[in-house]
């Protein structure tokens, strides 16, 4: 039973801490298909407060992925790579600084922006400490995130929305902690550990914004009109999300198939498996478990010639791959598409083409060893899958409006 907004706030932020304390909270990649939902709510995932939670947690997690690919990047020693993702990372504070702005105004959003530089500065001063085996820079770091950053971030949400201290203080300082396990993983070289600590902090994003968002609209009605916990708004996020997800996972393997790192590439192939099975579960629910099945083979087959376009394979083998990304993979997942949503048209297919076309960016990208322009087509390829998955969203919930 849905519960009143208007006495939900404190429920919601709540829920959220526990569920980000559980280890096994969220859907497991694994786990069986599931049905399709059964509540039926207002069926928009187009409004002002779905756009603002979707804008929130693709911007939150991406934060977590661009930290986690810059101090990789700086653990290798890869010094060009390390840089541009350093920008992409001011560039990703200046992006929620705007969703700020949008909210509180230009002076909050000074403030907020200053709150979470001092966080970044931290992040790259713990990286710098764990990679240079600097106790006394990463200790400070790490004290500074948790005791300086996190109260910092949760007085100001709790003074701009009446969100609550506490669990905006255990949500934040449970991020900080995910995140920071992440470059510990990457320093100790425990690949299977990183990935799976990257996933765990991006769904704690997620979960991080799927609060601020509630808080926010319930504060400013006017500004952000409609219920960001809506069903149609869930399926929206989880499939924005979850693409956003993909996309940085494909080229963090594709990347170590590039550079010959097998035993790095072996843990992110797993860590993209999970994440697709993840999305045929979420194909399922929606649309049925054999639309899941045929989006399992369709996906599948995509990533399988990533890799290969982006290995050591003879020139005939990678046009082969090219080819079958550039063809094969956009003409069966538009007819996919097409067959589950009635979406079909220019505008889904120039999503999906673009979409393929800024993937391949990043490998050639990757394959020259042009590090110093990797990270911005990485965002850019990453930024073009969402476009596809609203497309995607808006047309599910016009076509099958019962099972929202």
């Amino acid at each position: 039973m849905r519960i009143v907004r208007s006495h939900a706030l404190f429920v919601i932020v709540a829920l959220a801490a526990i569920a980000c304390s559980n280890p096994s909270a969220g859907p497991s990649a694994s786990g069986s298909r599931l049905s399709s939902p059964s509540q039926a709510g207002s069926g928009r995932a187009d409004t002002k407060a779905a756009d603002l939670r979707a804008r929130l947690d693709l911007l939150l997690g991406e934060h977590v992925i661009v930290i986690a690919k810059d101090s990789l990047a700086a653990t290798a020693n890869r010094a060009d790579e390390y840089a541009g993702y350093a920008t992409l990372l001011t560039i990703n504070g200046n992006d929620i600084s705007a969703v700020m702005n949008s909210a509180f105004g230009a002076s909050a959003a000074a403030r907020f922006d200053q709150i979470w530089a001092t966080q970044n500065n931290y992040f790259v001063d713990y990286t710098i400490g764990i990679a240079s085996h600097d106790s006394g820079k990463s200790d400070g770091a790490a004290s500074g995130l948790v005791n300086g950053f996190v109260p910092a971030f949760a007085q100001f949400m709790n003074a701009m929305t009446s969100i609550p201290l506490d669990p905006i203080t255990q949500l934040t300082t449970e991020q900080v902690l995910e995140i920071k396990a992440i470059i510990d993983d990457q320093a100790a070289l425990n690949n299977a550990r990183m990935f799976a600590d990257l996933h765990r902090a991006h769904a704690h994003a997620a979960r991080l914004g799927d609060a601020l968002a509630p808080a926010i609209a319930t504060k400013f009605p006017d500004k952000f009109p409609g219920d960001p916990g809506d069903k149609a708004v869930d399926f929206r996020v989880s499939l924005d999300t979850l693409l956003q997800e993909h996309s940085y996972l494909a080229t963090m393997t594709t990347s170590a198939a590039a550079g010959g790192r097998s035993t790095e590439q072996a843990a992110a192939l797993t860590a993209l498996a999970a994440n697709a099975d993840t999305l045929g579960t979420l194909f399922s629910s929606v649309f049925g478990a054999p639309t899941g099945t045929r989006f399992d083979q369709v996906w599948g087959a995509r990533d399988a010639e990533l890799v290969v376009y982006a290995g050591n394979g003879d020139a005939a083998t990678k046009q082969a791959a090219l080819t079958s990304l550039t063809d094969s993979f956009v003409a069966q997942f538009l007819s996919l598409v097409s067959d589950s949503t009635d979406l079909s048209g220019a505008e889904i297919s120039s999503a999906v083409q673009s979409q393929v076309a800024d993937m391949i960016r990043v490998i050639d990208d990757q394959r020259a060893k042009s590090a110093k322009v990797v990270a911005a087509d990485d965002q850019t390829a990453a930024a073009a899958t969402i476009p596809i998955a609203d497309l995607i969203a808006t047309a599910a919930v016009a076509k099958l409006p019962s099972r929202f």
